[in-house]
């Protein structure tokens, strides 16, 4: 149930940005989701607020993020934008970028100092989103940065239950050697 709930969620989450209307989204999040870094380097050079949000909540660093885009990340990352910022639905960027298999922007957001148990509105953290998708290297680099294996969702399910659901049996596997339950 939550697998299907979560993946709604990231649906819409994805939909968000993919439907915006072009005068609605902010330049630098045009620019963040276009994967285009020196524009973003010149708007915030310009003086345009690194964290500012687009009517969902989402920010560029989360649009990064989820993307991929690690030369964005890591860039606004400098800038000491808000990383654990949160959209409407309770997203971070690291949650963002865990859901989609971004090893790479995990670890940047991990070693910045992301907060590795934040949970969504729906109680599903980082963890949790790479369990769901069967990401093992994010998982992996999620459990080194000190990701709480035994929280839940709201459902009541641990990223291993969570994995487990979703037949990811190289994190199963992973997260019972590791301690989860």
């Amino acid at each position: 149930m939550i697998k299907q709930g979560f993946s709604v969620g990231l649906i819409f989450f994805l939909a968000s940005i993919a439907r915006a209307d072009a005068g609605s989204v902010p330049m630098l999040i045009r620019a963040a989701m276009a994967g285009d870094a020196a524009q973003v380097k010149a708007l915030v050079e310009q003086g345009v607020d690194p964290n500012s949000p687009n009517e969902k909540g989402l920010t560029p660093l989360m649009i990064a993020s989820v993307t991929g885009k690690v030369e964005i990340v890591k860039y606004l990352i400098e800038k000491k934008v808000d990383l654990n910022a949160k959209d409407e639905k309770g997203l971070t960027a690291l949650i963002a970028a865990a859901t989609r298999g971004n090893t790479a922007v995990v670890v940047a957001l991990l070693s910045a100092g992301a907060d590795v148990n934040a949970k969504s509105t729906q109680g599903v953290t980082a963890l949790g989103a790479a369990a769901v998708g069967g990401h093992l290297e994010v998982a992996k680099a999620l459990v080194k940065g000190g990701a709480d294996l035994k929280i839940k969702a709201i459902n009541g399910m641990t990223p291993l239950g969570l994995a487990s659901i979703g037949n990811k049996a190289d994190v199963v596997d992973f997260l019972k050697a590791s301690g989860g339950e």
